[in-house]
């Protein structure tokens, strides 16, 4: 018997943003989301998320929100903390889904500066 769930074969990226990026500004909200199929089963979501600060970001965290498998809600999970420098910066991570809820990708507000988005939720 095996502690992990089952992976499908093949991995599908759910959700993305275009290859240029999403450009964001002061208080960008939701950025990607992805709905789990809803079959009774605990599905998985991976995401994956780049960060690049075109101009001096003040706040602005890339954070994530999700239901997990016995229905307890999680948000504000951080993937890239907020940055004030010129640069790129990169966030990985992976949870299990309650079948049917949505996986929510978002940007806290900033007050200041501008970067551009890039990321992908892979779901099955």
């Amino acid at each position: 018997m095996s502690f992990f769930p089952q992976f499908p074969a093949s991995l599908n990226i759910a959700a993305a943003t275009p290859v240029a990026g999403t450009a964001l500004v002061n208080g960008t909200p939701s950025l990607l989301t992805w709905t789990a199929p809803n079959d009774g089963q605990q599905h998985y979501a991976v995401m994956i998320v780049t960060l690049n600060v075109t101009s001096g970001l003040t706040g602005g965290a890339i954070q994530y929100a999700y239901t997990n498998p016995q229905g307890g809600a999680a948000s504000g999970k951080q993937l890239i903390a907020g940055a004030s420098g010129i640069g790129a910066a990169r966030g990985f991570d992976g949870v299990l889904v309650q079948a049917g809820t949505t996986v929510t990708i978002s940007q806290t507000a900033a007050t200041g500066g501008a970067a551009v988005f890039n990321g992908a939720i892979i779901g099955a």
